[in-house]
């Protein structure tokens, strides 16, 4: 609906500037220092409008609009000059340029609010990353809760898995920002590859941590580790007109759920980022 207002007093303006500029155009060349004052004035008001809102707008016509009459009454009283139509047009066009681009004013940041409010809410629903396709940190947590209490009732082994790139920060120095996206997307892929089915992997809040959820016992999530390192290790980026290797060390941390301690997912995920620490 605002939309759909915005466009027509779009129209309405553009209607209405195109009539003024023809009509300033066709006016007696007596006056053209007068109106072309007018014109810029006019302009000026405009754009204020459009900034500000309809109150400053309607206030900087009216000082207009009480400067301009003044000039026209001392013309006419004093010098015994006539008042000619294009006075009344100028008087009429000043407020009515200013309401009009207040409105568009307010009506596009009313869109621009809008839109920035549905983006936060669109952002708190998204649970896909878009560059590697993985479920993001709070997918993760929902899903590691219930594989607790899976774990828990049903006394399945759960291991979890967090996988870090090392010099994240040197390597985007060497490939660039775009081509460490496809860095991450690589190993993100890769690590799919490494994982069973009923696995699941998960990309982090700092965009170099990635998440697994491995059911079964550390002996198993131990043979992934060492999966992965074999598969993760050299990543060949086409740059230009030649191939660029880049060694990619990542550091793995692996934890168990124990049922008769317990963890809640974030002591786990602490658990399996001190495991981090030793990997070397």
């Amino acid at each position: 609906m605002e939309v759909k207002k915005l466009d027509i007093w779009i129209i309405v303006l553009a209607i209405l500037t195109y009539g003024v500029v023809n009509w300033f155009v066709l006016l007696p060349k007596d006056n053209y220092l007068e109106n072309t004052l007018l014109l810029s004035a006019m302009f000026a008001i405009a754009v204020l409008s459009y900034l500000t809102g309809l109150m400053i707008a309607l206030c900087a016509s009216a000082v207009c609009i009480f400067f301009y009459g003044s000039y026209v009454m001392y013309g006419s009283v004093m010098l015994g000059e006539g008042i000619e139509s294009h006075v009344y047009y100028w008087l009429v066009l000043l407020p009515l340029i200013a309401v009009i681009t207040a409105f568009i004013g307010n009506l596009i940041r009313t869109i621009q609010k809008e839109n920035l409010r549905m983006r936060e809410r669109y952002s708190d629903y998204v649970t896909i990353d878009e560059n590697t396709g993985l479920e993001n940190a709070r997918v993760f947590y929902a899903v590691l809760g219930q594989y607790i209490s899976l774990s828990k009732r049903y006394e399945l082994p759960l291991s979890v898995m967090l996988v870090r790139l090392d010099y994240y920060d040197d390597i985007r120095g060497i490939v660039g920002n775009e081509a460490m996206k496809d860095v991450v997307a690589w190993i993100g892929k890769r690590l799919g590859e490494s994982t069973r089915n009923e696995d699941s992997g998960y990309i982090l809040e700092d965009g170099r941590t990635f998440a697994l959820l491995l059911l079964g016992n550390p002996d198993g999530a131990h043979v992934v580790k060492n999966r992965i390192k074999e598969n993760i290790y050299e990543y060949d980026l086409q740059r230009a007109a030649k191939v660029v290797t880049v060694r990619l060390d990542m550091r793995i941390g692996i934890t168990a759920y124990d049922p008769e301690e317990n963890p809640d997912a974030l002591s786990l995920r602490r658990a399996a980022e001190k495991d981090m620490e030793f990997d070397v």
